[in-house]
C-alpha cells in the first residue's frame, strides 16, 4: 500500500495549496458520510449517483446531437437519479459486488507494488520523449526529490495530465506481468461478493460503503495534508503494518458501527410497527 500511496503523493506535490485543499477537504467530509453513514443514507447516496451519472450522460448527448448542455444534463440527471431510487435496492447491491471485486484487485495491486524488486523493475522499461527507455523504479527506494525528477523525466510534458498518464503508465508497466494475477483477485473478490450477497445481504452492502469510505478518508486526508506542507505518507516511510492496518482497522469499525445503526433502526422501526396494532387493537 505504501508504494501506490507514494507514487499518488509525488504526483500531487506540484499542486498548489488551494486545489489539494479544495479537493482533500470535500473528500474527507465525503469519505466520513460513507464510512460511518453509508447504509443510512444509502437513498441519498444512490440519487447523487444516479445524478451525477446522468449529467455526464447528457452532456455527452448534448455534445452529439447539438441539443441545450444544460437542459441535456439536468434532464439526464433527473431521469437517472429517480430511476436509480426506484431500482435503489438492485443497484445497491450490483455496486456492493463491484466495489468488493475492485477492492480485491486493487489490494493485490499494492501488494505487488510494494513488493516490487528493483532487480525486476528495471527489467521493464518505458520510452520518453528523447526516445531512449526509462527503467520502472519504485518510488519506496527514492525520497522526494528524486521522486520528482523522476516523474519529470517519464512525462512528455509537465502538466498534471501528461504526469497522471506516465504514472499510470509507469505503474502498469510494473504490474504487467502480473496483470492475469489482479484479474483472478478481482474475479474471486467479484465471486465471493456474490456469494454473501445471498447470506448476508446487509453486512455486505455496510462492508462496502465502509471501504469506499474509509478510501475516500484516506485520500482526502494525504490530499488536505499535503495543502499545508506535510507529506504525511513519507513522514510515515515503508513500515510493513502501519497503512494496511490503520485501512483495515477502519474500515472494521466503519463497518460495525453501520450494522449497529442498521440493527437500532430495525428495532425501532418494528418498536413503532408493534405500538400502532396495539393501538388499533390488532
Amino acid at each position: 500500500m505504501y508504494e501506490l500511496l507514494v507514487r499518488i503523493e509525488t504526483l500531487l506535490l506540484p499542486l498548489s495549496t488551494a486545489i489539494l485543499l479544495g479537493v482533500g477537504l470535500p473528500m474527507l467530509v465525503v469519505g466520513l458520510v460513507f464510512w460511518l453513514g453509508g447504509s443510512r443514507y444509502s437513498t441519498v447516496i444512490v440519487g447523487l449517483l444516479g445524478a451525477a451519472v446522468g449529467s455526464v450522460a447528457g452532456l455527452l448527448v448534448s455534445q452529439w446531437l447539438g441539443w441545450h448542455l444544460w437542459l441535456c444534463m439536468l434532464v439526464g440527471a433527473a431521469v437517472l437519479a429517480t430511476a436509480s431510487v426506484m431500482l435503489r435496492n438492485a443497484l445497491i447491491l450490483v455496486l456492493a459486488v463491484l466495489v468488493i471485486a475492485a477492492v480485491s484487485g486493487a489490494g493485490y495491486l499494492a501488494v505487488l507494488l510494494d513488493r516490487m524488486a528493483p532487480a525486476e523493475a528495471e527489467q521493464t522499461a518505458m520510452e520518453t520523449r528523447a526516445g531512449f527507455t526509462m527503467p520502472v523504479q519504485s518510488f519506496t527506494d527514492m525520497d522526494r526529490t528524486t521522486r520528482l525528477n523522476y516523474v519529470n523525466e517519464i512525462s512528455k510534458k509537465e502538466t498534471f495530465r501528461e504526469r497522471l498518464r506516465a504514472v499510470l503508465d509507469n505503474t502498469w508497466q510494473a504490474v504487467e506481468p502480473h496483470a492475469w494475477k489482479v484479474g483472478l483477485s478481482i474475479l474471486g473478490g467479484g465471486l465471493v461478493a456474490i456469494f454473501l450477497v445471498w447470506v448476508v445481504k446487509k453486512a455486505l452492502i455496510a462492508l462496502a460503503y465502509s471501504v469506499v469510505g474509509t478510501a475516500t478518508i484516506f485520500l482526502g486526508v494525504q490530499t488536505a495534508l499535503l495543502g499545508v506542507g506535510m507529506a504525511v505518507v513519507s513522514t510515515i516511510g515503508p513500515r510493513p503494518w502501519v497503512l494496511p492496518g490503520t485501512f483495515l482497522g477502519m474500515t472494521g469499525l466503519g463497518w460495525v458501527w453501520q450494522l449497529l445503526l442498521s440493527r437500532r433502526k430495525a428495532a425501532r422501526h418494528e418498536h413503532e410497527h408493534h405500538h400502532e396494532h396495539e393501538e388499533h387493537g390488532e
